[in-house]
This record gives structure tokens, C-alpha cells and sequence, in this order.
């Protein structure tokens, strides 16, 4: 699973967040362009695709406290911003 280490990545980054409001997705994005995070932006938007159709828990290594059901729609929103940046 490939797409795992993107995840964790992210996930380590949004570890301590209240909330995965729009200002935390922007900066992930950010950080993700700006060469923050393993990979570019084609890569982390096809983990982002896999790790969504993935079955399983998202939360089962990095064990944040956000809610599985939070980290899918944050992981949603963060794909959809990364998808409309040229």
C-alpha cells in the first residue's frame, strides 16, 4: 500500500488540529505544492484516491484523535483543493 506513507504523512501533519476546517486543508495543500510532503501533486491526489476507496480504517497507524468519518471528508476536501490547483 503505497499510498499508506502519503496518508500518515498527512495525517502526522494534522495530528494536532482542533479541527480539519478549510484553513487546515489549504495549508496541507499548500505544503503539499510547495514540496512539504513526500511526492507532488499527481502522487498525493492518487494516494488520496486510493486511500478513499480503501476499506479499511485511515486512522490505524498515525492514531489521531480525529474521528475516521472526519479524516475521510478532510481527505475528500483536501483532493478536491488539490485537484482545482493548477
Amino acid at each position: 500500500m503505497s499510498w499508506k506513507g502519503h496518508v500518515n504523512g498527512i495525517l502526522y501533519g494534522i495530528q494536532f488540529d482542533q479541527t480539519l476546517n478549510d484553513t487546515v486543508v489549504t495549508r496541507v495543500a499548500d505544503g503539499v505544492t510547495g514540496g512539504l510532503y513526500p511526492g507532488d501533486r499527481t502522487e498525493t491526489l492518487d494516494a488520496l484516491d486510493q486511500a478513499l476507496r480503501h476499506p479499511g480504517p485511515l486512522n490505524d497507524e498515525a492514531e489521531t484523535h480525529h474521528s475516521e468519518e472526519n479524516i475521510r471528508a478532510f481527505l475528500t476536501h483536501l483532493s478536491t483543493a488539490l485537484t482545482t490547483r493548477a
